[in-house]
């Protein structure tokens, strides 16, 4: 399990459903398979490569614009806006346009951008997800009574908790909605394979992936499939999005390896005008996967990982009492001289050449074991298309190339400075 009992946790409906923190081992194998076949398999993949260069095509043509005004881009800001449309948008089917309102903010005496969302609630749904984000540690930590008596904390433990209900409402009454929408849906008629349409459709007659976890044989609940929605976002927003502006930070200051990027796509794709990019082209993007990896195990974009013992273990001459829960420091581990050479510096190649003598366990990009990342294939997909598109469209320059990156902590690291000139690749 991830962590031993709390209080907070399961205050925030987290300690008996949904996946990362659930301790109930029988729904979160439920949930977790569900939700691993859903966001593995190759219907919902390809449809997630078609939307998400969609998407990257219309935050490039911002870009564009801004370029010939000469404005900066604050990478970490666009990368939250287009986290939040993919994600949004290949989850549930509703059309968010963060990264339109983004540009019509900046763009002030230029032309605006005509796209508009179709959820209505989206842009404070995302804000309250980020919110719900934050809460997580102060939920875990604070022992009940300082929440819930001490003025000033009391007042946050509200907030929290009304934050709480306002998501599980309105995720309650998306589902609600796109299953009556379903329902009159023909059967003929074929519908999107987003992750809301998988699992409501999961063990019924128009099951779209065919989906089965052992013996549970019947559709999922409303409840259900809320719970594990909202784990689509709370895990979902956050890290692919912190992580892509971590990459790019340290690829722009190692102009060397940003065109072996370059490089890679053109030899895989043989062009670099809008390439042309596929499910199974992916196993073959070995370099740009390595500067992946390479920045995650500088800066991992979580900072440690927890672990619950189920019984009394005894590890390196300590006892580990049962239900304690024992957190990994990730980037202490990562940047560990004793197992990595030169930790400091940026070197996708270790991820070629040395993979296989790196020691197991020194490197949890995802986490490992049952409780690794059930997101991890899609997020590798969502930053391969945007990186693949990318490093094919622009060529960029750090403001301050003598800069260190900057960060901010909430649940997730997220990078303040990665602030950008870009220039139309010639």
């Amino acid at each position: 399990m991830r962590t031993s009992y709390s209080e907070g946790v399961d205050e925030l409906g987290l300690g008996t459903k949904g996946m990362v923190l659930n301790r109930n081992i029988e729904t979160w194998n439920i949930n977790r398979r569900f939700f691993i076949q859903s966001t593995s398999s190759p219907q919902f993949l390809r449809e997630a490569i078609k939307l998400s260069s969609k998407i990257n095509d219309e935050i490039f043509k911002y870009w564009k614009i801004m370029e010939k005004e000469g404005s900066i881009i604050k990478f970490s800001d666009w990368m939250n806006a287009l986290g939040t449309d993919i994600v949004v948008t290949t989850a549930t089917g509703k059309r968010m346009s963060s990264t339109a309102d983004l540009f019509n903010k900046l763009n002030t005496e230029g032309k605006k951008s005509e796209i508009k969302g179709t959820w209505e609630n989206g842009l404070i749904f995302t804000e309250s997800i980020y919110i719900y984000n934050e809460s997580m540690m102060f939920m875990m930590l604070l022992p009940p009574f300082i929440r819930r008596n001490i003025p000033g904390i009391k007042s946050i433990n509200k907030k929290f908790l009304d934050n709480r209900d306002w998501i599980n409402n309105e995720l309650e009454k998306m589902v609600f909605e796109k299953r009556k929408e379903i329902e009159k849906t023909p059967l003929n008629q074929p519908i999107e394979a987003t992750i809301l349409n998988l699992l409501i459709t999961t063990n019924t007659e128009r099951d779209l992936e065919k989906i089965t976890v052992g013996k549970f044989d019947r559709p999922l609940t409303d409840d259900e499939i809320s719970s594990i929605l909202r784990e689509v976002f709370t895990g979902g927003l956050d890290t692919t999005s912190n992580t892509l502006s971590f990459v790019t930070f340290y690829i722009a200051k190692n102009r060397d390896v940003y065109l072996k990027m370059r490089d890679e796509v053109l030899k895989v794709y043989g062009t670099l005008e809008n390439p042309d990019i596929t499910l199974e082209s992916f196993d073959k993007l070995k370099y740009i996967e390595a500067v992946i990896n390479e920045s995650i195990r500088i800066f991992p974009t979580l900072s440690f990982m927890a672990r619950a013992a189920i019984e009394d273990v005894e590890f390196d001459g300590y006892v580990i009492k049962a239900d304690t829960t024992v957190y990994t420091n990730l980037k202490v581990l990562s940047n560990n001289p004793k197992y990595f050479k030169d930790p400091e510096i940026f070197n996708p190649d270790r991820f070629l050449n040395d993979k296989n003598s790196m020691e197991k366990y020194t490197f949890l990009p995802f986490g490992y074991g049952a409780r690794m990342c059930p997101g991890r294939i899609w997020a590798m997909v969502q930053m391969k298309t945007f990186l693949v598109k990318f490093v094919s469209t622009f060529d960029i320059e750090l403001v301050d190339k003598d800069s260190n990156i900057k960060y901010k902590y909430a649940t997730a690291n997220r990078p303040v400075n990665v602030d950008l000139y870009i220039k139309t690749r010639k």
